[in-house]
């Protein structure tokens, strides 16, 4: 019984939590309405967007003034996002407005005082079980407040772009925070309708490249070489687009290319670049190479050795295999099958290129390679 009255009470106690502000009349009401909900506002993603750019700009992806331009335009979005959430003014005089506001209010109160415990004490008397025992608290799990706010803040910009689609700059503005959280594809969609609806820039066809490449799981595809190739066409010393390139040699087997791109970028790196760090870095990780990865083969035992140069050419086979490659990429696939001893896999090499090569020059010099190397193509 006395577990039945506390029931009663708390059920008493929560009613009149939510009476007494219905109670207070239509002032309460209209300062209620001026307050409007709680959560993100669009002030905080211009925030968000502000703290991005100061990152790019530390990182060096960004100079002064494409910094001082993109602020300029994450204010002119944070202007339009502010414009939309104003609603239509508010139709008739104060007076009526409390009025109506207090008949509702009165009317909320009835149904309130009448339809919940008419309502709760009945399911409670069929469906409640108050003799059961207690049982311990599992916790879900902490959450992190900073997560719950960059998703409110991420889904007014996606609300946003959906209104809007031909928001170029609101794609820009949200394409780095996809990046940030390993939403690949997503910041790829961001990046391709960026540079489809504000043109083609070398900062948004790096951009561009380096969300192909993380989309595909670090592989450089000719897409991503293909922008990046564009960005350097445009800007031949934009320090993202050439990293980038780096990356494609690298993966393309042309580490000597790569350490001499990623060189060249130090050579002509600015006092304080923030990027030095990151490609010095990058050089440590790919040497040995050249002449100092050949002396490393050397040094292993013979059957190490075997083992190393086929894996190298195992590897350039796979990406050649997936993505495709010039007719000096196959060439040197052919001979190094040659060198290896396996003549049957320099000549399924060959057919392969032969048939993918519509260019009948290159086909011919690829052909004349692989004769040199003792390796014909087979009669059809």
């Amino acid at each position: 019984m006395v577990l039945h009255l506390i029931f009663a009470a708390m059920l008493v106690v929560a009613m009149l939590a939510v009476l007494v502000p219905l109670a207070r009349g239509s002032a309460t009401a209209g300062a209620g309405q001026a307050a409007g909900p709680g959560g993100a506002t669009p002030v905080e993603l211009h925030r968000l967007r502000l703290a991005e750019i100061a990152r790019d700009l530390d990182r060096g992806l960004l100079d002064p003034a494409g910094a001082a331009a993109a602020r300029n335009e994450a204010a002119r979005l944070l202007l339009r996002m502010a414009r939309q959430e104003e609603g239509p003014a508010p139709l008739g005089t104060a007076a009526d407005q409390a009025r109506a506001a207090l008949r509702r209010h009165r009317v909320v109160a009835l149904v309130a005082l009448i339809g919940l415990p008419a309502i709760v004490l009945p399911l409670y008397v069929r469906l409640g079980s108050p003799s059961l025992p207690g049982r311990p608290f599992v916790a879900a799990g902490p959450v992190n407040p900073a997560s719950a706010d960059l998703a409110t803040l991420i889904g007014q910009v996606e609300a946003h772009l959906v209104e809007h689609p031909d928001d170029g700059k609101g794609f820009e503005v949200v394409a780095p925070i996809y990046m940030r959280l390993a939403r690949y594809e997503d910041a790829l969609r961001a990046r391709s309708e960026a540079l489809r609806l504000l043109g083609e820039t070398p900062d948004r066809l790096a951009d561009l490249a380096e969300a192909r490449m993380a989309a595909a799981g670090g592989m450089a595809t000719r897409d991503a070489s293909e922008a990046v190739g564009k960005a350097l066409a445009i800007d031949p010393k934009h320090a993202k687009a050439r990293f980038l390139q780096a990356l494609v040699l690298e993966q393309d087997g042309r580490r000597d290319e790569a350490v001499a791109a990623l060189k060249a970028m130090l050579v002509d790196a600015p006092a304080g670049a923030p990027w030095r760090a990151a490609v010095e870095a990058r050089l440590e990780r790919l040497a040995p190479s050249g002449a100092s990865q050949a002396s490393a083969i050397a040094a292993l035992p013979a059957g190490a050795q075997n083992d190393a140069i086929r894996s190298m050419v195992e590897g350039l086979a796979a990406r050649l295999k997936q993505q495709g490659g010039s007719a000096e990429e196959w060439a040197r696939l052919v001979r190094s099958y040659a060198v290896l001893g396996d003549a049957d896999k320099a000549r399924a090499a060959l057919a392969e290129a032969s048939a993918a090569m519509q260019d009948e020059g290159s086909r011919a010099k690829l052909l004349e390679t692989a004769r040199a190397a003792g390796i014909e193509e087979k009669a059809q």
